[in-house]
């Protein structure tokens, strides 16, 4: 039988044995560590260096290597040094501290004696003197930065106060405490220039460090759309008719804009805004100005007018006619019929005198009634023109009145060309008479009822059409009259009961 040997097998035991004896060798290492008697004599605990180019000062076991690390994981060797022979003292001479790192400062100190490290390394806390200095680390100098926000950061000695400012003033600030690096920000103003330039300063203790100036680029100004100069007429509202005619114009337009109204024929106001926005100019129209009216608002601001103009068309109310007082008339008299005069037939011819030119109207209703009984007048037909003649006399006729006892007062009345009541008299002399039926039946005619079944008449000689008022009252009540131009008298009908 043939037994095969195995190199990888063969050199697995060495490899093991040299592991074992490395961690045996470690483990005694670890375990026999040698009392280094190491004394750290400066700087004191918790003291503050004269400089920062420090040294680590002091004593241990003669002859042993003294190393001085950052801190405890001994990543980063600081310096070392042999101590003396005889007296055991050394002195570590570690590089110089910057003027930008902490003042707040620790090493570790440890030693190798017999190849053995020391059991008693150390911690040695101390201060550095804090030292001036601002250094700006963004942005950079001529740097052209792609946002107008910015961040001003750097370095600056313990305990000072950084301020950032150019020529409008200061950006910011930010006080350090105990830290030497700070980050200002500011946004600059979509107006801003693209050029910018800072100066970044500070102070400590009461005085101040050297600055430092940074010019740099952000992106170029936002140029927003000129405002629009526009103006706008909330009152009156187009085509509403104004309460009055002293007529507020109001609206809107650009602050320290100019508004001026105007009309057909030319300016009617203007107002300087000022500060403000909103404008109100009043107008008064006068009684003769038409009702039917148009207005244009426009204006200008900065040396230019506004972008647009307002033309609103409005109504003014119709101005109230002044009333006019009527000129008392010498009432007219009546001469026929005469008093319980009986007449026969269905005609009724009422004349009597007056006053040259006057119009003359009468009412005719049952004797011993008022005016408002209208059963006997049903059938009644009058004539349409009353007026008194040059001689002082006039007449009219009545016409298919049925038979009965009545009562007729007249008055006399003129009107202005318009038909507006100019004068008005009082009752003439009241008449009584009677209607009886003639034997021979005239032939029919068409019945024409007046109104509330009174037969009444009047016109003047220009064949303007008067009737009385639906109110005519006699007794001493007075008459009243209305007038409408160009109409028939005797057919003044407004009820039709047929």
């Amino acid at each position: 039988m043939i037994t095969k040997f195995s190199w990888r097998r063969a050199l697995a035991v060495p490899a093991a044995l040299s592991l074992a004896l490395g961690g045996v060798l470690l483990t005694s290492t670890a375990a026999s560590a040698a009392v280094g008697d190491l004394v750290v004599t400066s700087p004191a605990e918790g003291a503050t260096t004269t400089s920062r180019d420090v040294d680590i000062v002091g004593s241990a076991v003669a002859g042993s290597s003294i190393r001085v690390f950052s801190d405890t994981t001994r990543t980063t060797l600081l310096g070392s040094a042999t101590t003396d022979r005889t007296t055991g003292a050394f002195t570590v001479d570690l590089p110089a501290y910057a003027e930008t790192v902490s003042s707040r400062q620790s090493v570790f100190v440890d030693g190798i004696a017999g190849g053995s490290g020391f059991s008693d390394a150390k911690t040695v806390a101390f201060r550095l003197p804090i030292s001036k200095f601002l250094t700006v680390a963004t942005p950079t100098e001529a740097q052209v930065l792609d946002t107008r926000t910015v961040t001003f950061s750097g370095t600056a000695s313990e305990g000072s106060t950084v301020v950032v400012s150019n020529a409008s003033g200061e950006l910011g600030r930010q006080n350090l405490g105990n830290a030497t690096s700070y980050a200002i920000t500011y946004t600059y103003a979509d107006t801003s220039a693209a050029a910018q330039s800072v100066t970044v300063n500070g102070t400590l203790g009461g005085s101040g460090i050297t600055p430092v100036t940074r010019a740099f680029s952000i992106p170029a100004p936002v140029v927003a759309p000129a405002a629009a100069k526009v103006v706008a007429l909330d009152s009156p509202v187009a085509g509403s008719t104004t309460a009055s005619r002293t007529v507020t114009f109001s609206g809107t337009a650009p602050v320290g804009s100019t508004v001026v109204v105007n009309g057909p024929t030319g300016e009617l106001g203007r107002q300087n805004l000022g500060s403000g926005s909103t404008w109100s100019i009043v107008v008064t129209y006068s009684d003769t100005a038409p009702v039917a009216q148009t207005v244009t608002v426009s204006g200008f601001v900065g040396g230019s007018g506004f972008d647009n103009t307002v033309t609103r068309a409005f109504t003014l109310p119709a101005v109230a006619a002044v009333p006019v007082t009527p000129t008392v008339l010498a009432p007219p008299v009546i001469t026929s019929p005469i008093p319980d005069q009986v007449i026969v037939g269905s005609d009724v011819v009422i004349s009597g005198t007056g006053t040259p030119g006057d119009n003359i109207a009468y009412v005719v209703f049952p004797k011993g009634q008022t005016p408002e009984s209208s059963a006997a007048f049903d059938e009644a037909i009058a004539d349409e023109s009353i007026v008194v003649d040059a001689a002082g006399n006039w007449t009219t006729t009545l016409r298919n009145v049925e038979a009965g006892s009545f009562t007729v007062v007249a008055f006399a009345f003129t009107v202005d060309a318009d038909g507006v009541l100019t004068g008005i008299s009082g009752d003439s002399n009241s008449v009584d008479f009677s209607v009886v039926a003639a034997t021979a039946v005239a032939a029919a005619v068409t019945p024409v009822r007046a109104p509330g079944g009174l037969a009444y008449t009047g016109s003047d000689d220009q064949g303007l059409a008067i009737g009385l008022g639906a109110a005519l009252t006699l007794a001493g009540a007075g008459l009243a009259v209305a007038a409408r131009r160009r109409a028939r008298l005797a057919p003044l009908s407004v009820t039709d009961s047929e």
